[in-house]
């Protein structure tokens, strides 16, 4: 397994990674075992990414160093968020503290080792390096060569989840590193909804790499909310991979509300005719954080529809990237895609960088993209001051209400109110 180092044609080779595959796969299946191996070997040969990268246009390249993390134990983190859950699984630095096993007919929440036993033929596809497609694959890699566990949930057909499973993964220590996945598979007419924390237990330096993988069959609904609360010297990498079937609605939604440096990359492959995918985020950078986040609404079939919506609050001196692209297939008629990536500017020296495309392959379709920022209405902040209200609350505020739109559109109240919960805690930590 040396000669994976040795031969590769970078020199990033700190201790964390070093015995990444080693680790004890008794039980696992032989081919698993082998993708691992061929998943570090492909970290260690495929090149960093720079600056002439398209892919990473606009990207500070160097905050990729991800030198000096390496895998320590974890403490018990607090498991908090929804109070009424279907099942709960909540990690620190990977290593599973409190599994809360569904008691819904019909659905299976799983660790890897379990799932490969019960379901290895069904699991098998997804089992692989997610690759977007969006310039990640070198760390995409990464997190499958470094996977020890993951959290798999699985909805029968006809599963009716009412309640949301919650999935809490926790970083603690300095330099601590840890490398989740979640895989969500949805049966024919199956419903569930899964809500995932990203936090720092701590004030230290952390790194999270992970991805989730999802699967909508036929008629299946799944809803996807992910939370990032890491603190402000972390880093956030994250490789989403969904796919809708026939009649299929899988909604994506991500808030980045913490972290230094977040790179997200997210394909959605609207794969079956009369399927929808909707995409959501928001993202509150503040002080000198950066937040890369990469979308590809891929159809591949007739009368499928796709929606995004991402909307940026920036603060300080922070950064963020969105680049998007609606891609139709040739045959992919009566598509219907839109995107829109909204920035709010609280600051002269934040910077807002978006770049939304288009790729039609096929007649008949309804297609648009489209990105604005701007700043807030001295008009409207000018109301909140006549009134007694600072300016810095009254911004806040202000911004509070442009997020909402999204969380609006997150179609379960209690999730939503969550969510609201977490933003307002941010804006009331950027007005200290």
């Amino acid at each position: 397994m040396s000669n994976f180092v040795t031969n590769s044609l970078h020199t990033f080779v700190p201790s964390v990674f070093l015995d990444a595959p080693k680790w004890n796969h008794a039980g696992l299946p032989e081919w698993f075992v082998q993708s691992q191996l061929t998943a570090w070997e492909n970290f260690t040969n495929l090149p960093m990414p720079g600056r002439r990268d398209e892919n990473w246009r606009f990207a500070n390249t160097s905050q990729v160093n991800l030198e000096g993390f390496r895998r320590i134990g974890g403490v018990q983190p607090v498991a908090e968020g929804l109070k009424d859950v279907a099942a709960r699984v909540v990690t620190g630095n990977d290593e599973v503290f409190q599994h809360q096993s569904s008691g819904v007919s019909g659905l299976e929440v799983l660790a890897l080792k379990d799932a490969l036993t019960k379901h290895g033929d069904k699991l098998r596809p997804f089992l692989t390096v997610p690759d977007t497609g969006l310039g990640g694959v070198k760390f995409a890699s990464l997190n499958h060569a470094q996977l020890r566990d993951a959290v798999v949930v699985i909805a029968a057909k006809g599963c009716l989840g009412e309640l949301p499973v919650e999935i809490v993964h926790s970083l603690n220590g300095e330099n601590a590193s840890e490398f989740p996945r979640t895989i969500i598979l949805a049966e024919e007419g199956a419903r569930v909804t899964v809500v995932e924390h990203h936090l720092s237990a701590d004030s230290a330096a952390g790194l999270s790499c992970g991805a989730a993988q999802i699967d909508a069959a036929k008629g299946a609904v799944v809803n996807y909310i992910q939370l990032n609360r890491l603190n402000a010297d972390s880093k956030f990498l994250h490789f989403t991979t969904l796919r809708c079937g026939r009649d299929a609605q899988v909604k994506h939604a991500q808030f980045n509300l913490g972290g230094g440096y977040v790179r997200s990359e997210s394909l959605s492959q609207v794969a079956g005719e009369s399927s929808r995918s909707d995409m959501l985020s928001v993202s509150l950078a503040s002080s000198d954080q950066e937040i890369d986040q990469r979308t590809l609404q891929d159809h591949l079939t007739p009368h499928g529809f796709s929606d995004l919506l991402y909307k940026n609050v920036l603060f300080d001196r922070a950064k963020t990237i969105f680049a998007g692209l609606i891609r139709v297939a040739d045959g992919a008629h009566f598509t219907d895609a839109y995107q829109k990536c909204r920035n709010l500017l609280l600051s002269d020296d934040c910077e807002a960088n978006s770049m939304p495309g288009l790729e039609i392959n096929a007649d008949q379709v309804k297609c648009s993209h489209g990105s604005t920022s701007g700043r807030l209405n001295e008009e409207e902040v000018f109301y909140f001051q006549s009134r007694g209200i600072p300016r810095q609350a009254a911004e806040h505020m202000i911004s509070l209400g442009f997020t909402q739109e999204v969380i609006s559109r997150l179609g379960d109240e209690t999730v939503e109110a969550l969510v609201l919960r977490e933003v307002e805690a941010r804006f009331a930590e950027l007005e200290k």
